[in-house]
C-alpha cells in the first residue's frame, strides 16, 4: 500500500521519535535530487559527510526506481545505513536513511584510519573520534526489527525480517563472501562486545555511578532464543537483565525487599511491551530505578529515620503539587521540627531539595523525550517557563533549549 506523502512523513515524525529514544538511531529524509528534507541525527552536519564520504547516499540513490525494500548499506568508511525508498500515491518518491549504526566487526578505529587517508587534520581527527564514539552499535537481530518498522511506516505492510539485503561499498575492492570461520569469529567478536557492556553497566550500577554509555542503548541482548518471534525474544532477554539489575542493585547496598519488587514491577511492565520501540525506554528508565536504590542506600548514612522518608516521599512525588506540611505530615513530624531537621542533616533546606530533584527530572525528560519544554515545566511543577528557565539555567549552567539541543535530539517543536 501505498501512502500520501503527508500521512507517510507524519508517521515518520513518530518512527524517528521512538528509534532515536529506543537505540539512538537518527533519521533522514532526502529528495531524488539528494536535497536533504529533514533530519534528526545528531552532529547532523558530520554524519551526512561520512554519508556522502563513504558511498552510500549515492549508492542509495542509484536505486531510486526499485521497489520499495529496506536494505543495509555499509560503506567505505565502515558505517552502515538502513535505507528504503518510499513510493507516493501521486507518483512522487522520497529516500529514508536511518543511521548511522555499527555492525559486528565494525569499529571507531577502523573508521578513523579510513578517514585519515583524507587527510584529517589533528583536531578534526579528535572531533571525529568523539563523533563516531556517539554512533550505536546495533545487533544485526535488532537490525532486521528496525528496517521492518521502516518499512511498515511507509508502506503499512509487514515485511519478512529475512527480507533485509546487506550490500557493501567498497572503493578498494567489491565484497567478498564471507567463510563459514570468519561469521563465526565476527558472530564471536559481536557476543563479547555485548557481554564487556553489560558487565560495564552492572559494575556501574553495583558502584552507583553513570555507566560510560547510555543505558537505553542496551537492550539486553545477549542470548539468542532463535525464536521466530523477534518481540519474545526481547522480552526474555530484557527480563533477564532486569533479574540482573536487581541482583546487582542489591550487591551494590539497596534494600532486597524495595529491589524485588522493582524486579517484579518492570518484569510486569515488559510482559506487557507491545512493540520493540518501546524497550530503549524500558530498558533506561528500569536502569535508573535501580541506580537510585543504591544512590539512597548510600546517601542515606547517618541521616534520621524521618528525614529518610521525607527524601524518599520527595522521590516518589516530584510530579505532585508538595509542600512540605504535607510531607511532614506523611512522615509523622510537624512542618517545623521536620524542616529544621533536614536542614540540619542534609544541608539543604527542604524546598531547595525538592527542585533539585526536580531539575534532575527535568534532565532527563528533555534528551528522552519530545514534551516541549512548556510541557516539562508544568508537568515539573515549576510554575511558569520563565521561572524554569531561570532556575534551570543557574543549576546547569545554560538554558533547557541549549540543553536539550548540545545534548540531546535538539529538532522540531520540541525545543520550543
Amino acid at each position: 500500500m501505498k501512502l500520501a506523502r503527508k500521512d507517510v512523513e507524519y508517521k515518520l515524525n513518530d518512527l524517528q521519535g521512538m528509534l532515536y529514544a529506543a537505540c539512538g538511531l537518527g533519521a533522514w529524509c532526502f529528495s531524488p535530487r539528494k536535497e536533504l528534507f529533514f533530519s534528526t541525527a545528531p552532529h547532523q552536519q558530520e554524519y551526512h559527510m561520512l554519508l556522502e564520504l563513504g558511498g552510500c547516499l549515492d549508492a542509495a540513490m542509484a536505486k531510486q526506481e526499485l521497489p520499495g525494500l529496506p536494505y543495509v548499506l555499509t560503506g567505505e568508511l565502515g558505517l552502515g545505513w538502513i535505507a528504503e525508498w518510499v513510493h507516493l500515491v501521486q507518483g512522487g518518491r522520497f529516500l529514508v536513511i536511518l543511521g548511522p549504526l555499527y555492525l559486528k566487526n565494525s569499529s571507531v578505529d577502523e573508521s578513523l584510519r579510513k578517514l585519515d587517508r583524507h587527510g584529517l587534520s589533528t583536531h578534526l581527527r579528535q572531533n571525529y573520534l568523539k563523533i563516531l564514539g556517539d554512533v550505536p552499535f546495533v545487533h544485526e537481530d535488532s537490525l532486521r526489527s528496525y528496517a521492518c518498522m521502516l518499512h511498515f511506516t511507509c508502506y503499512e505492510e509487514n515485511l519478512s525480517r529475512s527480507s533485509l539485503s546487506f550490500e557493501g561499498i567498497r572503493a578498494e575492492e567489491p565484497p567478498q563472501p564471507s567463510r563459514p570461520e570468519e561469521e563465526k569469529a565476527a558472530a564471536e567478536n559481536d557476543y563479547e562486545r555485548l557481554i564487556a557492556h553489560e558487565d560495564m553497566m552492572l559494575r556501574c550500577l553495583r558502584q552507583g555511578i553513570a555507566p560510560e554509555k547510555a543505558s537505553n542503548n542496551y537492550h539486553g541482548e545477549v542470548q539468542d532464543f532463535h525464536l521466530k518471534d523477534n518481540l519474545r525474544q526481547i522480552k526474555d532477554n530484557l527480563i533477564i537483565f532486569t533479574a540482573l539489575c536487581a541482583r546487582n542493585a542489591i550487591r551494590g547496598g539497596a534494600s532486597v525487599t524495595a529491589a524485588k519488587r522493582k524486579e517484579g514491577e518492570w518484569i510486569h511492565r515488559i510482559e506487557h511491551m507491545s512493540s520493540y520501540g518501546e524497550a530503549g525506554q524500558i530498558t533506561g528508565k528500569m536502569y535508573g530505578e535501580f541506580q537510585r536504590l543504591v544512590l539512597i542506600s548510600r546517601d542515606a548514612d547517618g541521616l534520621s529515620k524521618g528525614v529518610r522518608d521525607a527524601r524518599d516521599y520527595i522521590r516518589m512525588n516530584y510530579t505532585s503539587p508538595l509542600t512540605t506540611e504535607e510531607i511532614a505530615r506523611h512522615c509523622g513530624y510537624t512542618e517545623y521540627y521536620l524542616t529544621r531537621k533536614f536542614t540540619k542533616e542534609t544541608g539543604l533546606k527542604m524546598t531547595d531539595y525538592i527542585r533539585s530533584v526536580r531539575l534532575d527530572a527535568a534532565k532527563v525528560m528533555l534528551l528522552t523525550s519530545k514534551k516541549d519544554i512548556q510541557q516539562v515545566s508544568e508537568e515539573l511543577r515549576f510554575g511558569s517557563r520563565s521561572y524554569f528557565d531561570r532556575v534551570f539555567s543557574k543549576e546547569v549552567g545554560m538554558s533547557p533549549k541549549m540543553f536539550r539541543e548540545t545534548r540531546g535530539l535538539g529538532t522540531g517543536k520540541e525545543n520550543q
